[in-house]
């Protein structure tokens, strides 16, 4: 497996985290994330397998696996745990998906983004769905359309990812999705 490979391989097992946000409160949602966040910055970068979470250009920490707990952590602070985990399952499953399908299967590039693909693209429509409806049946059994509302959080948030941002997709994947969920839910 290469070394991206591995990082998605993290990016996207973290997805099963998320199911523990039904069990907890807010507040303790917001401190497993600072604990993640805090683990990410100080502890990894001391590890052997740091390769499984850094690109090799990333010397003191990985800003996209920062941003990942940091910007989750945020949306505790701002939206219901629902949304958060179901956010947070789009960004594991679709964004690792697209990432490790773009990567290694050929495809045209997207005219507005040469970095992405339309196989990436619809890894992240089609993993991203998958995730949330998963997270939206764990943490909203009593929900109807379920499958519409994760098909749309999916594709807006996909839309979102294949442009060219100058911040990290992990925030702009995670911020997109629950917006998009809070008008939907």
């Amino acid at each position: 497996m290469t070394k991206e490979g591995k990082r998605q391989f993290v990016h996207i097992a973290l997805f099963l985290v998320a199911f523990l946000l039904k069990y907890l409160t807010k507040f303790q949602a917001g401190t497993l994330l600072l604990v993640l966040f805090a683990i990410t910055l100080y502890i990894i970068p001391h590890l052997r397998f740091r390769s499984y979470f850094y690109r090799s250009f990333e010397k003191k920490y990985s800003q996209g696996a920062v941003l990942y707990f940091l910007v989750l952590f945020v949306l505790v602070l701002i939206f219901p745990l629902p949304i958060v985990a179901v956010s947070w399952a789009v960004l594991a499953l679709g964004d690792g998906s697209a990432t490790l399908v773009g990567r290694h299967f050929r495809a045209r590039e997207l005219p507005w983004n040469r970095e992405k693909t339309y196989a990436g693209s619809l890894a992240f429509i089609i993993f991203g769905t998958l995730g949330a409806f998963i997270l939206l049946r764990w943490m909203t059994p009593e929900l109807d359309n379920t499958f519409s509302i994760a098909l749309k959080t999916a594709i807006v948030a996909a839309i979102a990812e294949s442009f060219h941002w100058q911040i990290n997709d992990n925030a702009t994947v995670a911020v997109t999705s629950a917006v998009v969920l809070s008008f939907l839910i």
